[in-house]
């Protein structure tokens, strides 16, 4: 008997937080708590709708869905994770490219305007044969070599900052409290201003916030300070075998000194690999050539995570109308 799809419905919460760290692939952006985020940073115009499918063969599988509408509520807009991160679907059961075609077809058909970055940490999404409209890559380290081999890797340059500036003083931290994450966006704002038109995202600050408020074990801010000032930061997100370096900023009077980025991935990776995580992950560079030199440096190697962009007729339609 051939495999089908034999139902769809909504899951809950309870349901989608025990997927999420069940699966060995799963990252922090497909966590209910990434969506939840965003709903409350967009006051309600994204909205999670996560979808559990159950297969004739009893597997089942998770779509970390989150929605919203334009054109005043004519057109659906569907991401498989928010902030174009890494989407698709998690899963603890053991699925096949059997699965993974259904899944796929019912994203690419079922599920309105469609933004899906691919999972490189889930390999049967890029056995489909899915159509991708724009390829990316991310630089990762692989933890299970160990801080000492992957230390060892980092190129001579970067090793010398990390001790240079332990020896002049900079120090790394957790942030502990609304203040230090007030301190990081501070810094956060000087370096949109360097940046100028070349920041591809701008955040405010009520997203941060909002992290802030949680006290999520999954969300970890590493500060850089000196002289007991905030100079920089990593923000990281954990999952379970896999953390990413989500957002970073410097202070531009500190830049070339200390390069404080440089510490504080060596204090996030060293933690990471003593808490015993498979990937260090960090993230597309958004076509910055300079910000991917720099990960390179680190000894990092590349992870396919093309995008999938779906765009139905009803869109394009109501598009070409808005225009006339």
């Amino acid at each position: 008997m051939s495999l089908s799809i034999t139902d769809i419905r909504a899951a809950a919460p309870e349901e989608w937080d025990f997927v999420w760290k069940e699966c060995d692939y799963s990252t922090y952006f497909h966590s209910r708590e990434w969506a939840e985020l965003w709903q409350v940073y967009t006051k309600g115009k994204m909205l999670p709708e996560p979808a559990l499918v159950t297969f004739s063969d009893g597997m089942k599988a998770l779509l970390p869905l989150t929605t919203s509408k334009t054109f005043g509520g004519l057109i659906k807009n569907s991401v498989t994770s928010p902030a174009g991160t890494f989407g698709g679907w998690i899963a603890s059961d053991k699925l096949e490219v059997g699965h993974a075609l259904l899944l796929t077809d019912y994203l690419t058909r079922k599920c309105g305007n469609l933004l899906w970055r691919l999972n490189p940490y889930e390999k049967l999404s890029f056995k489909t044969g899915v159509r991708t409209t724009r390829d990316d890559e991310t630089h990762v380290l692989d933890l299970r070599d160990g801080f000492d081999t992957i230390f060892s890797g980092w190129s001579p340059e970067k090793r010398r900052v990390a001790r240079r500036a332990l020896r002049e003083g900079v120090s790394i931290r957790l942030a502990a409290g609304r203040d230090d994450w007030k301190a990081y966006y501070t810094v956060y704002q000087d370096t949109l201003r360097r940046w100028g038109e070349k920041a591809t995202s701008v955040y405010g600050w009520e997203l941060f916030e909002e992290m802030a408020r949680r006290h999520s074990p999954f969300i970890r801010l590493w500060l850089a300070v000196y002289n007991d000032k905030v100079i920089g930061g990593i923000l990281n997100f954990h999952a379970r075998n896999h953390v990413v370096v989500w957002h970073a900023a410097t202070a531009g009077e500190y830049l070339r000194r200390f390069q404080p980025f440089t510490l504080l991935i060596f204090e996030g990776l060293k933690t990471a690999c003593e808490e015993g995580y498979s990937w260090f992950d960090l993230n597309p560079s958004g076509g910055h050539t300079g910000v991917d030199v720099v990960k390179h440096r680190f000894g990092a190697k590349r992870l396919h995570c093309p995008v999938v962009e779906v765009e139905t007729f009803t869109s394009r339609l109501a598009a070409g109308i808005a225009c006339l």
